[in-house]
């Protein structure tokens, strides 16, 4: 058992070598995992995709980075889903080695290294580490804007403030919700600080650094009538209050599941003291806490998802790691070791369900990988209708299918390259294909022929159409005795 007490670092488990190589070697392991893993990309990930083929400042409902950060990697790797995947476990690494320097600078090397591993072990690092999502990059620009704001108090250089600038204003580039380090960094400094650490040109400066670094998705709003911040607001609209504990109840439960559920109690026992302390604790309180109350509120106001706190835990463990360390509570190691093989044990588990697309031993009466099986081989049967009935284009009716089968029809050749739309009957567009791939916006010439590809075995609604004829059904088994099944029309235009 790793030792947790005060000692002098002499122990093998928490020797640099031995904590580098465990980091390498969880990272190495998801890597694999991704490769041979059967679970194909979510919604959310085949649309990162896509932007990913046209590399700009902004996007419908996200800022850059996830696009940019795909890019990358398909670029080098091919556009295989691990390939798609592969920035997440290697962010994730990173992310343990920021936070170990962290937490060394703070609070010395054996906080660094517990720090690291506490990360690495997360369930959210670990679920994190096999799906691609805004979170990710959005995490390791947060954790860089520590650090470098933690070098600050000890030397007041421009140099540094300019680093934790270029870093906030890359964690906003990867999610709006990086505005929320700025707001609760000025709160801090306004109650606690006030020059004494942390010199009000430095602020400044971070200020106007991150502002430039971000201007580029700021004016790439501008130009398209800020459509991204009026998404934004749009779901986080409060107008439609719903007043609901259940929400409250259910948000709470899952922090548990995206922390640890001991490593979360721990937090929450210790985060009353930090926000009594000054410098560097009260700060970490500052940066995690509130974010945690906000998005609260937030359920209980309407709704809201596990991941919308996420940012609160890079300083969650941070804290953990130095009260490890620094408290001498016998009831505080036990449960941290305690809390640390529960992590543990839910990350070879969730490596495990990667690596073979199932959750056994647990037998869930609704599988969730479901969701994300069987379209590539429907896209198979899909592009063969294609090459044999002369279609134009095709035509899907959810955003959640016109994302996963443009990935799967797109993703070896170009042929489907602005063929795919979204029939949709939305006069304010929702989403990204129903402001970009709208069937009801797009001039087709006469008499040409379109695919539709719907769930439903009869549809209606498609007036420019001279006919509307049923020609295949085509389905794939996702689960026992569960199947995938679509139904295709074909279409000639008026």
């Amino acid at each position: 058992m790793i030792s947790f007490r005060n000692q002098r670092d002499n122990f093998l488990l928490l020797s640099s070598p031995v904590v580098l190589f465990f980091l390498i070697t969880i990272t190495l392991l998801r890597i694999y995992a991704l490769y041979v893993s059967p679970i194909e990309l979510s919604v959310d990930e085949a649309q990162y995709w896509h932007w990913s083929q046209n590399i700009e400042f902004g996007y419908f409902t996200k800022p850059p980075m996830i696009a940019w950060v795909i890019a990358l990697s398909t670029s080098v790797f091919g556009n295989e889903e691990w390939a798609v995947r592969l920035s997440s476990p290697l962010i994730h690494f990173f992310i343990s080695l920021i936070l170990w320097a962290t937490s060394q600078f703070a609070f010395g090397a054996k906080a660094g290294k517990l720090a690291a591993l506490i990360w690495i072990f997360t369930p959210a690092a670990s679920l994190g580490s096999f799906i691609i999502s805004t979170d990710t990059p959005l995490l390791l620009f947060w954790s860089f804007s520590i650090l470098f704001i933690f070098k600050l108090f000890r030397n007041e250089t421009n140099l540094i403030a300019i680093l934790a600038g270029i870093s906030i204003g890359l964690a906003f580039l990867s999610k709006y919700a990086a505005l929320y380090f700025i707001i609760f960094l000025i709160m801090w400094w306004l109650i606690y600080d006030r020059n004494k650490d942390l010199s009000i040109k430095n602020i400044f400066i971070i200020l106007i650094t991150s502002i430039l670094v971000a201007s580029g998705n700021i004016y790439w709003n501008y130009i398209n009538e800020f459509v991204t911040v009026s998404h934004t607001v749009s779901n986080a609209n409060l107008t439609k209050i719903i007043f609901n504990l259940t929400n409250v109840i259910s948000f709470l439960s899952s922090q548990l599941l995206v922390f640890g559920p001991i490593f979360l109690l721990l937090y929450i026992f210790l985060i009353f003291d930090c926000f009594l302390k000054k410098g560097k604790l009260s700060l970490l309180a500052f940066l995690s806490f509130p974010i945690i109350i906000l998005i609260t509120i937030q359920s209980f106001l309407k709704i809201s998802n596990p991941n919308w706190a996420i940012t609160a835990y890079i300083c969650a463990t941070i804290i953990l790691s130095a009260y490890v360390v620094i408290q001498k509570y016998k009831f505080l190691r036990i449960f941290f070791k305690v809390g640390f093989i529960i992590n543990f044990v839910l990350s070879i588990f969730i490596l495990k369900v990667t690596l073979t697309g199932d959750f056994y031993p647990l037998n869930l009466k609704s599988d969730p990988l479901r969701k994300s099986l069987g379209f590539e081989l429907l896209s198979d049967k899909i592009e063969n209708r294609f090459n044999t009935d002369l279609i134009s284009a095709i035509v899907f009716e959810t955003r959640g299918d016109i994302s996963r089968f443009n990935y799967y029809l797109n993703r070896s050749h170009k042929k489907f390259k602005n063929k795919i739309f979204l029939k949709s009957e939305s006069l304010k567009p929702g989403n990204f294909y129903e402001a970009n791939y709208n069937y009801n916006n797009r001039q087709f010439h006469s008499r040409e022929n379109v695919l539709i590809v719907s769930t439903k075995p009869k549809i209606y609604n498609y007036p420019n159409l001279a006919y509307i004829k049923l020609i295949d059904k085509i389905s794939v088994n996702t689960m026992k005795d569960i199947y995938r099944t679509y139904y295709l029309f074909t279409g000639k235009n008026k």
